[in-house]
């Protein structure tokens, strides 16, 4: 939501969009990582005063959490309507797959993940948030959605059922987590493909 129409002090509105902002400064940190990015380049790429930038957000610490908060929810959003394109079933899992690498060989998908990747630089550097724990939990209980749709049919016994579910989910997301990593490393297309080749060979034996 844009927020043009705060005012920094009485009388004085606000010149910038916060969530465009936020935007540049979130592909910002993404290319560069966050010890890599200096707050001349921030202040640089945000079209931003120094002050103004330092009253809207404050610490380069404090304008990182918010990036990362607004990512985070994006994130969650793009891999739920992922799961939500790709319907129920075992075709269903192999679809989502489908489209996660579709986004893994795009422009933006090269550089992986940055909650991924701040999470491995940083490793509790912003004090009370946690967003690794955060990110894993909200990608599992995304995924956990998709492979519990792909085991409706066959007749288990409700508590194999779950443990299925939830051991195949767990499968999932430190697959995905990985394919993070190998995808910010620079990748092929061609070694993205196989590595999910060999995921959608798993899934098959489901």
């Amino acid at each position: 939501m844009t927020t043009q129409s705060e005012t920094t002090t009485i009388g004085r509105p606000r010149l910038f969009d916060e969530e465009e902002v936020l935007g540049v400064l979130t592909d910002l940190f993404w290319r560069q990582g966050y010890a890599q990015t200096s707050m001349a380049q921030i202040v640089e790429a945000s079209g931003m005063h120094k002050p103004s930038l330092y009253r809207a957000f404050g610490s380069k610490d404090a304008l990182f959490v918010r990036v990362l908060e607004r990512y985070l929810r994006e994130r969650m959003d793009m891999f739920a309507a992922m799961i939500e394109a790709s319907g129920p079933g075992i075709a269903g899992v192999h679809r989502f797959l489908d489209l996660f690498e579709a986004d893994a060989v795009s422009a933006r998908g090269r550089d992986g993940c940055l909650m991924v990747m701040a999470s491995n630089e940083l490793r509790g550097a912003l004090h009370d948030h946690d967003f690794s724990s955060d990110y894993r939990a909200q990608m599992r209980e995304r995924l956990s959605v998709l492979v519990a749709r792909a085991h409706q049919d066959p007749p288990l016994d409700p508590d194999e059922r779950d443990d299925l579910v939830r051991t195949r989910t767990d499968l999932l997301t430190t697959y995905l987590l990985g394919m993070n990593v190998i995808m910010r490393s620079g990748a092929p297309s061609a070694e993205i493909h196989a590595h999910l080749r060999a995921l959608h060979a798993t899934v098959d034996s489901w």
